[in-house]
């Protein structure tokens, strides 16, 4: 059951910049409280159970009634098509909650499981802005958000953040538009960080 990974996941979601989800608030920016948001994995190294995941990619796209704290969510993995079938049921297995870890928390949030699907996931990082394409389903955008010094914004040990030290972003241009879910897009909020993530 034991699995580990290291990479750096990428957060848009659909509230403004400075999702009040991170501060502990129950709902979302959007018109009536509302929120929508993507968890994408870009795993350099790591196993569940024996099956290297280094080198692959995952995402999870999710739609709550309210806020992400407030739970009732309804949510579908996707996982890279480079990825092994052996990959995509471990990937699946970690990021649907069962094999514990930081996304047992979230698969409780998050109840309302669709099938898992398919398709190529992009990453491309430059310099100010990188971009996430997820097959036809939707694009994120991250540009690090930066203080007069030049240096990252950073949230530290925000309520609902994946690690307790979080680079905030503009994630402005992310859209995503899942035939089963809410077509959402960002009304400015990103995050990313390096993770080091083990069960």
């Amino acid at each position: 059951m034991a699995w580990r990974m290291t990479g750096t996941y990428y957060a848009p979601c659909s509230c403004n910049v400075g999702c009040p989800c991170l501060l502990g608030e129950l709902e979302g920016d959007q018109e009536g409280g509302w929120c929508s948001g993507i968890v994408a994995l870009d795993i350099r190294s790591g196993e569940s159970d024996g099956v290297d995941l280094g080198g692959t990619r995952a995402m999870l796209l999710a739609d709550w009634p309210k806020g992400f704290l407030a739970g009732d969510g309804t949510g579908r993995i996707y996982v890279d098509e480079r990825a092994s079938e052996a990959q995509e049921r471990e990937l699946v297995a970690v990021l649907g909650g069962q094999k514990g870890g930081v996304f047992e928390e979230i698969g409780g949030l998050v109840p309302n499981v669709l099938d898992t699907k398919r398709a190529p996931i992009d990453i491309e990082t430059g310099d100010e802005t990188t971009r996430i394409t997820v097959g036809d389903i939707g694009e994120a955008v991250l540009e690090p958000l930066k203080g007069s010094s030049g240096e990252w914004t950073r949230l530290l040990h925000g309520a609902a953040a994946f690690r307790d030290d979080t680079n905030l972003a503009r994630g402005s241009g992310t859209r995503f538009h899942d035939p089963d879910m809410r077509e959402w897009e960002s009304l400015g909020h990103g995050e990313f960080t390096d993770f080091e993530w083990s069960a």
